[in-house]
């Protein structure tokens, strides 16, 4: 047990090591070089941007985190609701693949004039395009979990006359979950990218929009600090997920649950 909490002290520590020697590294040349801040402002300037501009950084950041967790939540239901459908009907999974993997595969900056034309600047563009961004990884990963179920476990189920419904929730839900789960580890990621990119295009609020804002100013640390609280927040939500994992994939090492992610 002590070994294990070694460990995963040590793993805690070396990335965050490594980020504290990066930072140094960053603030110490540029005030070496003299660098200005519009043009990269030290980890110093950011930091004080960050305290000085909370209350902007704050209001802006409510609207991303919103429209990011209902885009994930909409894209978790709905790609696993079809990835059971394909996966238990061949018609269904030769209809719904290549749609699939065409809305994976537009650049999604292309479609977001679309959404403004069609539903306007606000919310729902934003929210639209965070769901298509991270509709893909959600299906493709549970699916494969669906399908990848050991075919002698699944005959000694039906030889016991277990239903199909006893099939889907003692053998195949278990199955799905780790890589159910490194589906959510990605799409949450690719959730904040969709609602950036949207707030870019079609929003009056939200960080992308003050980044741009900021942008359009010359207001270099405003925007770096913008960046820095945005990375905060995804790493939260993205160690959130991983602690659940932790939880609902309990059977599994801890190695075994972050190989998963990368599936």
């Amino acid at each position: 047990m002590l070994t294990d909490a070694r460990k995963k002290f040590l793993d805690l520590l070396w990335p965050i090591l490594i980020s504290v020697l990066m930072i140094a590294g960053w603030e110490l040349i540029v005030r070496a070089l003299g660098v200005r801040s519009i043009i990269l402002p030290s980890p110093s300037r950011i930091v004080e941007t960050l305290i000085e501009r909370h209350d902007l950084l704050l209001a802006n950041l409510w609207p991303s985190l919103y429209l990011t967790v209902i885009g994930f939540a909409l894209s978790v239901g709905g790609g696993i609701l079809v990835a059971v459908l394909i996966t238990y009907s061949s018609f269904l999974r030769r209809g719904f693949y290549p749609i699939i993997i065409v809305s994976q595969v537009v650049p999604k900056i292309s479609i977001a004039p679309l959404f403004i034309v069609w539903f306007g600047t606000g919310a729902v563009s934003c929210l639209l395009l965070a769901f298509l961004i991270t509709f893909f990884p959600m299906t493709i990963n549970s699916a494969l979990g669906f399908q990848s179920i050991d075919e002698d476990i699944h005959l000694m189920a039906r030889t016991f006359m277990a239903s199909p419904w006893q099939v889907f929730w003692k053998i195949r839900m278990p199955n799905a979950l780790p890589h159910i789960f490194g589906g959510m580890k990605i799409s949450i990621t690719l959730a904040i990218i969709g609602v950036i990119v949207s707030e870019f295009v079609a929003s009056q609020q939200g960080i992308g929009y003050l980044i741009k804002l900021a942008g359009g100013m010359l207001d270099t640390p405003l925007m770096m600090a913008s960046i820095t609280i945005l990375s905060i927040a995804g790493l939260l939500l993205y160690g959130l997920i991983a602690l659940v994992e932790q939880r609902a994939v309990y059977w599994q090492k801890s190695s075994d649950i972050s190989g998963s992610a990368g599936g």
